[in-house]
Protein backbone atom coordinates (compact mmCIF):
# COMPACT_ATOMS: atom_id res chain seq x y z
CA UNK A 1 0.00 0.00 0.00
CA UNK A 2 2.77 2.43 0.93
CA UNK A 3 4.66 1.47 -2.21
CA UNK A 4 1.74 2.40 -4.43
CA UNK A 5 1.17 5.73 -2.66
CA UNK A 6 4.74 6.91 -3.00
CA UNK A 7 5.19 5.43 -6.47
CA UNK A 8 2.31 7.59 -7.72
CA UNK A 9 3.80 10.65 -6.05
CA UNK A 10 7.19 9.96 -7.62
CA UNK A 11 5.89 9.95 -11.23
CA UNK A 12 6.31 13.73 -11.25
CA UNK A 13 10.08 13.22 -11.48
CA UNK A 14 9.99 11.08 -14.65
CA UNK A 15 10.46 14.00 -17.03
CA UNK A 16 13.65 15.06 -15.28
CA UNK A 17 15.27 11.71 -15.97
CA UNK A 18 14.68 12.06 -19.75
CA UNK A 19 16.49 15.41 -20.00
CA UNK A 20 19.69 14.85 -22.02
CA UNK A 21 21.54 17.47 -19.99
CA UNK A 22 20.98 15.59 -16.73
CA UNK A 23 22.34 12.18 -15.73
CA UNK A 24 19.79 9.40 -15.26
CA UNK A 25 20.38 9.70 -11.53
CA UNK A 26 22.53 12.63 -10.34
CA UNK A 27 22.67 11.08 -6.88
CA UNK A 28 24.32 7.88 -8.07
CA UNK A 29 27.98 7.36 -7.16
CA UNK A 30 29.13 7.27 -10.78
CA UNK A 31 27.71 10.73 -11.45
CA UNK A 32 29.12 12.46 -8.39
CA UNK A 33 32.40 13.56 -10.15
CA UNK A 34 30.22 15.48 -12.65
CA UNK A 35 28.68 17.37 -9.74
CA UNK A 36 32.09 17.84 -8.11
CA UNK A 37 33.64 19.46 -11.20
CA UNK A 38 30.65 21.75 -11.60
CA UNK A 39 30.95 22.74 -7.95
CA UNK A 40 34.67 23.58 -8.31
CA UNK A 41 33.99 25.84 -11.30
CA UNK A 42 31.15 27.61 -9.49
CA UNK A 43 33.25 28.05 -6.35
CA UNK A 44 36.10 29.57 -8.33
CA UNK A 45 33.73 31.99 -10.04
CA UNK A 46 32.10 32.89 -6.73
CA UNK A 47 35.49 33.63 -5.16
CA UNK A 48 36.35 36.11 -7.89
CA UNK A 49 32.93 37.80 -7.64
CA UNK A 50 33.20 38.06 -3.85
CA UNK A 51 36.63 39.68 -4.00
CA UNK A 52 35.50 42.14 -6.68
CA UNK A 53 32.21 43.24 -5.07
CA UNK A 54 33.78 43.44 -1.60
CA UNK A 55 36.28 45.93 -2.95
CA UNK A 56 33.59 47.91 -4.80
CA UNK A 57 30.63 47.81 -2.40
CA UNK A 58 32.30 47.29 0.99
CA UNK A 59 32.75 44.59 3.61
CA UNK A 60 29.06 44.35 4.52
CA UNK A 61 28.06 43.21 1.06
CA UNK A 62 31.06 40.89 0.97
CA UNK A 63 29.99 39.18 4.20
CA UNK A 64 26.46 38.76 2.85
CA UNK A 65 27.72 37.31 -0.40
CA UNK A 66 30.15 35.02 1.41
CA UNK A 67 27.27 33.75 3.59
CA UNK A 68 25.34 32.86 0.45
CA UNK A 69 28.37 31.15 -1.06
CA UNK A 70 28.86 29.02 2.05
CA UNK A 71 25.17 28.57 2.84
CA UNK A 72 23.91 27.42 -0.54
CA UNK A 73 26.44 24.58 -0.95
CA UNK A 74 25.72 23.55 2.64
CA UNK A 75 22.01 23.36 1.80
CA UNK A 76 22.78 21.34 -1.33
CA UNK A 77 24.99 19.00 0.70
CA UNK A 78 22.11 18.45 3.14
CA UNK A 79 19.83 17.82 0.17
CA UNK A 80 22.11 15.12 -1.24
CA UNK A 81 23.06 13.61 2.15
CA UNK A 82 19.96 13.07 4.36
CA UNK A 83 22.08 12.13 7.40
CA UNK A 84 23.96 15.43 7.19
CA UNK A 85 20.72 17.35 6.88
CA UNK A 86 19.18 15.44 9.78
CA UNK A 87 22.25 16.11 11.94
CA UNK A 88 22.14 19.83 11.17
CA UNK A 89 18.43 19.97 11.98
CA UNK A 90 18.87 18.14 15.30
CA UNK A 91 21.79 20.38 16.26
CA UNK A 92 19.95 23.59 15.40
CA UNK A 93 16.86 22.44 17.34
CA UNK A 94 18.92 22.41 20.54
CA UNK A 95 20.08 26.03 20.25
CA UNK A 96 17.48 27.86 18.17
CA UNK A 97 15.15 28.68 21.08
CA UNK A 98 18.08 29.89 23.18
CA UNK A 99 19.31 32.12 20.35
CA UNK A 100 15.93 33.88 20.35
CA UNK A 101 16.76 35.34 23.78
CA UNK A 102 19.63 37.29 22.20
CA UNK A 103 17.56 38.76 19.37
CA UNK A 104 15.23 41.78 19.66
CA UNK A 105 11.58 40.84 19.76
CA UNK A 106 12.34 37.10 19.93
CA UNK A 107 11.55 36.37 16.24
CA UNK A 108 9.83 33.07 15.38
CA UNK A 109 12.98 31.17 14.48
CA UNK A 110 11.14 27.87 14.89
CA UNK A 111 9.62 28.49 11.46
CA UNK A 112 13.11 28.09 10.00
CA UNK A 113 13.19 24.52 11.31
CA UNK A 114 9.84 23.83 9.68
CA UNK A 115 11.09 25.19 6.36
CA UNK A 116 14.32 23.20 6.62
CA UNK A 117 12.35 20.03 7.46
CA UNK A 118 10.20 20.56 4.37
CA UNK A 119 13.37 21.20 2.36
CA UNK A 120 14.89 17.89 3.48
CA UNK A 121 11.61 16.06 2.80
CA UNK A 122 11.46 17.47 -0.73
CA UNK A 123 15.07 16.37 -1.20
CA UNK A 124 14.09 12.82 -0.27
CA UNK A 125 11.09 13.10 -2.59
CA UNK A 126 13.25 14.23 -5.50
CA UNK A 127 15.83 11.52 -4.84
CA UNK A 128 13.18 8.81 -4.80
CA UNK A 129 11.82 10.07 -8.11
CA UNK A 130 15.02 8.56 -9.52
CA UNK A 131 15.77 5.67 -7.19
CA UNK A 132 12.21 4.60 -6.26
CA UNK A 133 13.31 2.80 -3.14
CA UNK A 134 10.16 2.58 -1.02
CA UNK A 135 11.01 -0.55 0.95
CA UNK A 136 11.87 1.47 4.06
CA UNK A 137 8.31 2.82 4.08
CA UNK A 138 6.70 -0.62 4.31
CA UNK A 139 5.93 -0.69 8.01
CA UNK A 140 2.68 -0.36 10.02
CA UNK A 141 4.11 2.59 11.97
CA UNK A 142 4.51 4.47 8.68
CA UNK A 143 0.80 4.01 7.96
CA UNK A 144 -0.02 5.41 11.41
CA UNK A 145 2.24 8.40 10.77
CA UNK A 146 0.44 9.06 7.48
CA UNK A 147 -2.93 8.71 9.22
CA UNK A 148 -1.85 11.21 11.91
CA UNK A 149 -0.69 13.73 9.28
CA UNK A 150 -3.92 13.33 7.31
CA UNK A 151 -6.08 13.77 10.43
CA UNK A 152 -4.28 17.00 11.32
CA UNK A 153 -4.74 18.34 7.79
CA UNK A 154 -8.45 17.50 7.81
CA UNK A 155 -8.79 19.41 11.10
CA UNK A 156 -8.80 22.64 9.05
CA UNK A 157 -12.41 21.75 8.20
CA UNK A 158 -13.41 21.23 11.84
CA UNK A 159 -16.91 22.80 12.18
CA UNK A 160 -16.30 23.65 15.87
CA UNK A 161 -13.06 25.54 15.16
CA UNK A 162 -13.20 29.30 15.66
CA UNK A 163 -10.09 30.14 13.66
CA UNK A 164 -8.42 28.57 10.65
CA UNK A 165 -5.44 30.86 11.22
CA UNK A 166 -4.86 29.16 14.58
CA UNK A 167 -4.84 25.83 12.70
CA UNK A 168 -2.15 27.19 10.37
CA UNK A 169 0.11 28.13 13.28
CA UNK A 170 -0.48 24.88 15.18
CA UNK A 171 -0.39 22.26 12.44
CA UNK A 172 3.35 22.93 11.97
CA UNK A 173 4.15 21.43 15.37
CA UNK A 174 1.50 18.74 15.32
CA UNK A 175 2.01 17.34 11.82
CA UNK A 176 4.69 19.39 10.05
CA UNK A 177 7.63 18.05 12.02
CA UNK A 178 6.24 14.54 11.50
CA UNK A 179 7.72 14.75 7.99
CA UNK A 180 11.07 14.40 9.72
CA UNK A 181 10.15 10.74 10.32
CA UNK A 182 10.48 10.07 6.58
CA UNK A 183 13.75 12.00 6.32
CA UNK A 184 15.19 9.97 9.21
CA UNK A 185 14.05 6.68 7.67
CA UNK A 186 16.17 7.35 4.59
CA UNK A 187 19.02 8.89 6.56
CA UNK A 188 19.36 5.72 8.65
CA UNK A 189 20.63 3.56 5.83
CA UNK A 190 22.80 1.41 8.14
CA UNK A 191 23.69 0.93 11.77
CA UNK A 192 26.58 3.41 11.63
CA UNK A 193 24.20 6.24 10.77
CA UNK A 194 21.95 5.39 13.75
CA UNK A 195 24.98 5.18 16.03
CA UNK A 196 26.19 8.59 14.83
CA UNK A 197 22.83 10.20 15.55
CA UNK A 198 22.74 8.75 19.07
CA UNK A 199 26.26 10.07 19.73
CA UNK A 200 25.14 13.47 18.46
CA UNK A 201 22.20 13.48 20.88
CA UNK A 202 24.51 12.54 23.75
CA UNK A 203 26.93 15.32 22.78
CA UNK A 204 24.22 17.98 22.82
CA UNK A 205 22.71 16.54 25.99
CA UNK A 206 26.03 16.80 27.82
CA UNK A 207 26.66 20.29 26.40
CA UNK A 208 23.24 21.43 27.69
CA UNK A 209 23.94 19.83 31.08
CA UNK A 210 27.32 21.55 31.45
CA UNK A 211 25.88 24.95 30.63
CA UNK A 212 22.95 24.38 32.99
CA UNK A 213 25.37 23.54 35.80
CA UNK A 214 27.38 26.64 34.88
CA UNK A 215 24.22 28.72 35.29
CA UNK A 216 23.68 27.21 38.74
CA UNK A 217 27.09 28.23 40.04
CA UNK A 218 27.93 31.30 37.93
CA UNK A 219 24.42 32.67 37.48
CA UNK A 220 22.62 33.94 34.39
CA UNK A 221 24.35 36.33 32.03
CA UNK A 222 22.94 39.80 31.36
CA UNK A 223 20.84 38.71 28.37
CA UNK A 224 19.34 35.80 30.29
CA UNK A 225 18.56 38.03 33.30
CA UNK A 226 16.82 40.50 31.00
CA UNK A 227 14.81 37.67 29.43
CA UNK A 228 13.75 36.29 32.83
CA UNK A 229 12.64 39.71 34.07
CA UNK A 230 10.92 40.78 30.86
CA UNK A 231 7.71 38.91 31.71
CA UNK A 232 6.15 38.64 35.17
CA UNK A 233 4.56 35.26 34.48
CA UNK A 234 7.86 33.92 33.16
CA UNK A 235 9.68 35.19 36.27
CA UNK A 236 7.18 33.41 38.53
CA UNK A 237 7.66 30.20 36.52
CA UNK A 238 11.45 30.32 36.84
CA UNK A 239 11.81 31.64 40.41
CA UNK A 240 10.13 29.04 42.64
CA UNK A 241 10.77 27.65 46.09
CA UNK A 242 13.46 30.24 46.74
CA UNK A 243 15.57 29.22 43.72
CA UNK A 244 15.94 30.11 40.06
CA UNK A 245 15.23 27.14 37.83
CA UNK A 246 17.92 26.65 35.19
CA UNK A 247 17.17 26.34 31.48
CA UNK A 248 20.67 26.09 29.90
CA UNK A 249 20.54 27.23 26.24
CA UNK A 250 17.07 25.75 25.75
CA UNK A 251 13.71 27.51 25.76
CA UNK A 252 12.59 26.93 29.35
CA UNK A 253 13.31 24.88 32.51
CA UNK A 254 10.63 22.28 31.77
CA UNK A 255 12.03 21.36 28.36
CA UNK A 256 15.54 21.34 29.80
CA UNK A 257 14.61 19.12 32.76
CA UNK A 258 12.75 16.54 30.68
CA UNK A 259 15.61 16.38 28.16
CA UNK A 260 18.14 15.84 30.95
CA UNK A 261 15.98 13.09 32.48
CA UNK A 262 15.61 10.85 29.43
CA UNK A 263 19.11 11.45 28.05
CA UNK A 264 20.55 10.74 31.51
CA UNK A 265 18.59 7.48 31.70
CA UNK A 266 19.82 6.56 28.20
CA UNK A 267 23.43 7.07 29.27
CA UNK A 268 22.90 5.12 32.48
CA UNK A 269 21.07 2.27 30.73
CA UNK A 270 23.80 1.76 28.13
CA UNK A 271 26.49 1.92 30.84
CA UNK A 272 24.74 -0.69 33.01
CA UNK A 273 22.89 -3.00 30.66
CA UNK A 274 25.03 -3.14 27.52
CA UNK A 275 28.26 -4.96 26.76
CA UNK A 276 30.78 -2.14 26.20
CA UNK A 277 34.38 -1.60 27.27
CA UNK A 278 35.31 -0.04 30.62
CA UNK A 279 36.38 3.34 29.20
CA UNK A 280 33.05 3.89 27.44
CA UNK A 281 31.20 2.70 30.53
CA UNK A 282 32.97 5.28 32.73
CA UNK A 283 32.30 8.07 30.22
CA UNK A 284 28.59 7.21 30.11
CA UNK A 285 28.42 7.16 33.93
CA UNK A 286 29.91 10.66 33.96
CA UNK A 287 27.43 11.79 31.31
CA UNK A 288 24.53 10.42 33.36
CA UNK A 289 25.69 12.13 36.56
CA UNK A 290 26.11 15.48 34.77
CA UNK A 291 22.66 15.29 33.22
CA UNK A 292 20.95 14.19 36.44
CA UNK A 293 22.59 17.08 38.32
CA UNK A 294 21.43 19.52 35.64
CA UNK A 295 17.95 17.98 35.79
CA UNK A 296 17.77 18.71 39.54
CA UNK A 297 18.81 22.33 38.96
CA UNK A 298 16.04 22.70 36.34
CA UNK A 299 13.48 22.15 39.09
CA UNK A 300 11.19 20.20 36.75
CA UNK A 301 9.15 17.83 38.91
CA UNK A 302 7.88 15.76 35.97
CA UNK A 303 11.50 15.03 35.07
CA UNK A 304 12.29 13.70 38.56
CA UNK A 305 9.68 10.97 38.17
CA UNK A 306 11.02 9.92 34.76
CA UNK A 307 14.35 8.73 36.16
CA UNK A 308 13.08 5.86 38.38
CA UNK A 309 10.48 4.98 35.74
CA UNK A 310 13.21 4.71 33.11
CA UNK A 311 15.42 2.59 35.37
CA UNK A 312 12.50 0.24 36.08
CA UNK A 313 11.80 -0.09 32.34
CA UNK A 314 15.35 -1.16 31.48
CA UNK A 315 15.51 -3.43 34.54
CA UNK A 316 12.39 -5.34 33.51
CA UNK A 317 13.55 -5.58 29.90
CA UNK A 318 16.88 -7.18 30.84
CA UNK A 319 15.83 -8.81 34.13
CA UNK A 320 19.15 -10.29 35.15
CA UNK A 321 19.82 -10.85 38.89
CA UNK A 322 22.87 -8.55 38.99
CA UNK A 323 21.03 -5.85 37.09
CA UNK A 324 17.98 -6.08 39.35
CA UNK A 325 20.24 -5.78 42.41
CA UNK A 326 22.14 -2.79 41.01
CA UNK A 327 18.91 -1.03 39.97
CA UNK A 328 17.47 -1.65 43.43
CA UNK A 329 20.55 -0.12 45.06
CA UNK A 330 20.36 2.94 42.79
CA UNK A 331 16.67 3.49 43.54
CA UNK A 332 17.26 3.01 47.29
CA UNK A 333 20.11 5.52 47.33
CA UNK A 334 17.96 7.95 45.40
CA UNK A 335 15.11 7.60 47.89
CA UNK A 336 17.44 8.19 50.86
CA UNK A 337 18.89 11.33 49.26
CA UNK A 338 15.50 12.73 48.31
CA UNK A 339 13.47 11.92 51.41
CA UNK A 340 16.00 12.58 54.14
CA UNK A 341 15.35 15.63 56.28
CA UNK A 342 16.84 18.67 54.61
CA UNK A 343 16.40 22.40 54.33
CA UNK A 344 17.81 22.49 50.80
CA UNK A 345 15.09 23.97 48.53
CA UNK A 346 16.36 22.05 45.50
CA UNK A 347 16.03 18.64 47.18
CA UNK A 348 12.74 19.69 48.74
CA UNK A 349 11.36 20.39 45.28
CA UNK A 350 12.55 16.97 44.11
CA UNK A 351 10.74 15.40 47.08
CA UNK A 352 7.51 17.22 46.20
CA UNK A 353 7.41 15.38 42.84
CA UNK A 354 6.81 12.10 44.72
CA UNK A 355 4.01 13.45 46.93
CA UNK A 356 1.36 14.32 44.31
CA UNK A 357 -1.44 14.67 46.88
CA UNK A 358 0.38 17.73 48.27
CA UNK A 359 1.20 19.21 44.88
CA UNK A 360 -1.24 22.11 44.39
CA UNK A 361 -0.15 22.60 40.77
CA UNK A 362 -0.89 18.97 39.88
CA UNK A 363 -4.23 19.06 41.68
CA UNK A 364 -5.21 22.17 39.73
CA UNK A 365 -4.34 20.44 36.44
CA UNK A 366 -6.40 17.39 37.37
CA UNK A 367 -9.31 19.67 38.26
CA UNK A 368 -9.08 21.46 34.90
CA UNK A 369 -8.98 18.14 33.04
CA UNK A 370 -12.05 16.87 34.90
CA UNK A 371 -13.88 20.10 34.11
CA UNK A 372 -13.19 19.79 30.37
CA UNK A 373 -14.22 16.11 30.06
CA UNK A 374 -17.87 16.82 29.05
CA UNK A 375 -16.62 18.98 26.17
CA UNK A 376 -14.29 16.20 24.95
CA UNK A 377 -17.09 13.64 25.12
CA UNK A 378 -19.44 15.78 23.02
CA UNK A 379 -16.85 16.90 20.42
CA UNK A 380 -15.34 13.78 18.79
CA UNK A 381 -12.88 15.80 16.67
CA UNK A 382 -12.32 18.53 19.25
CA UNK A 383 -12.51 22.30 19.05
CA UNK A 384 -9.84 22.66 16.37
CA UNK A 385 -6.06 22.98 16.36
CA UNK A 386 -4.88 26.06 18.25
CA UNK A 387 -8.15 26.54 20.11
CA UNK A 388 -6.49 26.42 23.55
CA UNK A 389 -3.52 28.04 25.25
CA UNK A 390 -1.55 30.83 23.63
CA UNK A 391 -3.04 30.50 20.15
CA UNK A 392 -6.56 30.26 21.55
CA UNK A 393 -6.13 33.51 23.48
CA UNK A 394 -4.67 35.18 20.40
CA UNK A 395 -7.01 34.05 17.62
CA UNK A 396 -10.28 33.21 19.40
CA UNK A 397 -10.24 35.09 22.74
CA UNK A 398 -14.01 34.90 23.20
CA UNK A 399 -14.34 31.13 22.74
CA UNK A 400 -14.98 28.73 25.62
CA UNK A 401 -11.59 27.03 25.10
CA UNK A 402 -9.43 30.17 24.87
CA UNK A 403 -8.70 30.29 28.59
CA UNK A 404 -8.31 26.55 29.10
CA UNK A 405 -4.67 25.78 30.03
CA UNK A 406 -3.92 22.31 28.60
CA UNK A 407 -0.64 21.85 30.55
CA UNK A 408 -0.48 18.38 29.00
CA UNK A 409 0.22 17.05 25.54
CA UNK A 410 -2.52 14.44 25.81
CA UNK A 411 -5.02 16.94 27.23
CA UNK A 412 -4.29 19.32 24.35
CA UNK A 413 -4.90 16.58 21.79
CA UNK A 414 -8.14 15.53 23.50
CA UNK A 415 -9.51 19.09 23.60
CA UNK A 416 -8.33 20.31 20.19
CA UNK A 417 -8.68 17.06 18.22
CA UNK A 418 -11.29 15.21 20.26
CA UNK A 419 -11.35 11.69 21.52
CA UNK A 420 -10.83 10.41 17.96
CA UNK A 421 -7.55 12.31 17.69
CA UNK A 422 -6.52 11.13 21.16
CA UNK A 423 -7.32 7.52 20.22
CA UNK A 424 -5.29 7.77 17.00
CA UNK A 425 -2.27 9.27 18.77
CA UNK A 426 -2.51 6.70 21.57
CA UNK A 427 -2.55 3.82 19.08
CA UNK A 428 0.47 5.33 17.33
CA UNK A 429 2.39 5.78 20.61
CA UNK A 430 1.54 2.26 21.78
CA UNK A 431 2.62 0.75 18.44
CA UNK A 432 5.99 2.52 18.69
CA UNK A 433 6.59 1.17 22.20
CA UNK A 434 5.59 -2.37 21.18
CA UNK A 435 7.98 -2.13 18.23
CA UNK A 436 10.83 -1.03 20.50
CA UNK A 437 10.23 -3.79 23.04
CA UNK A 438 9.98 -6.50 20.37
CA UNK A 439 13.14 -5.27 18.62
CA UNK A 440 15.10 -5.32 21.88
CA UNK A 441 13.85 -8.72 23.04
CA UNK A 442 14.00 -10.56 19.72
CA UNK A 443 17.31 -9.32 18.35
CA UNK A 444 20.37 -11.50 18.87
CA UNK A 445 22.78 -8.78 17.79
CA UNK A 446 24.27 -6.77 20.70
CA UNK A 447 24.52 -3.52 18.75
CA UNK A 448 20.91 -3.69 17.63
CA UNK A 449 19.81 -4.37 21.22
CA UNK A 450 21.85 -1.45 22.56
CA UNK A 451 20.45 1.12 20.13
CA UNK A 452 16.94 -0.29 20.45
CA UNK A 453 17.18 0.13 24.22
CA UNK A 454 18.38 3.73 23.85
CA UNK A 455 15.65 4.87 21.45
CA UNK A 456 12.96 2.86 23.23
CA UNK A 457 13.92 4.64 26.46
CA UNK A 458 13.60 8.02 24.73
CA UNK A 459 10.18 7.31 23.21
CA UNK A 460 8.86 5.67 26.38
CA UNK A 461 9.89 8.49 28.71
CA UNK A 462 8.66 11.19 26.33
CA UNK A 463 5.34 9.36 26.10
CA UNK A 464 5.10 9.33 29.90
CA UNK A 465 6.15 12.99 30.16
CA UNK A 466 3.54 13.98 27.59
CA UNK A 467 0.81 13.52 30.20
CA UNK A 468 1.94 16.07 32.84
CA UNK A 469 3.62 18.33 30.25
CA UNK A 470 3.45 19.04 26.52
CA UNK A 471 6.73 17.18 26.19
CA UNK A 472 6.51 15.77 22.68
CA UNK A 473 5.51 19.09 21.10
CA UNK A 474 8.41 21.17 22.47
CA UNK A 475 11.78 21.69 20.75
CA UNK A 476 14.08 19.81 20.65
CA UNK A 477 11.98 16.99 22.16
CA UNK A 478 9.57 16.94 19.21
CA UNK A 479 12.39 16.39 16.72
CA UNK A 480 14.14 13.83 18.94
CA UNK A 481 10.89 11.90 19.37
CA UNK A 482 10.18 11.40 15.65
CA UNK A 483 13.84 10.67 14.92
CA UNK A 484 13.74 7.99 17.64
CA UNK A 485 10.59 6.48 16.15
CA UNK A 486 12.28 6.26 12.75
CA UNK A 487 15.37 4.73 14.36
CA UNK A 488 13.28 1.97 15.96
CA UNK A 489 11.60 1.18 12.64
CA UNK A 490 14.92 1.00 10.82
CA UNK A 491 16.56 -1.04 13.58
CA UNK A 492 13.84 -3.66 13.19
CA UNK A 493 14.34 -3.71 9.42
CA UNK A 494 18.13 -3.81 9.70
CA UNK A 495 17.90 -6.64 12.22
CA UNK A 496 15.71 -8.60 9.83
CA UNK A 497 17.98 -8.07 6.82
CA UNK A 498 21.26 -8.16 8.87
CA UNK A 499 22.39 -5.02 7.00
CA UNK A 500 24.62 -3.54 9.71
CA UNK A 501 27.30 -1.84 7.59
Amino acid sequence: MNDSIFTILAHSGNSLATNKWLPANPFAKGNMPWLLYAGIVLLFAATILTAYYTGVLGAGFGILLLSLIVGLPALLACLVNPLLGLSVLVSVSFVVMGIKKYLPGEPPLGILLDVFTLFLFMGIFAKQAYERNFTVLKHPVTLLVLAWIAFNLVEVLNPWAHSQLAWLYTVRGMAGLTLLYFVALYAFSNLRSIAFLLKLLLFWGVAAAIYGIYQEFAGFNSVEWAWVNADEQRYELIFQWGMFRKFSFLSDPTTFGILMAYMGVVSLSIAIFCNINLAKRIVLWVFALLMFAAMVYSGTRAAFVLVPVGILLTTFLTFRPKIVLLSGILLLVGMVVVFKSTSNPTLYRVRSAFTPAKDESLQLRLSNQKRIQPYIQTHPIGGGLGSTGEWGRRFSPNSELANFPPDSGLARIAVEQGWIGLLLFTIFSFSVLVLGVRTFLRSRQPQIKMYALAFLTITFLLTIANYPQEAIFLLPNSIIYYVSVAALVRLRQLDTTAHLG
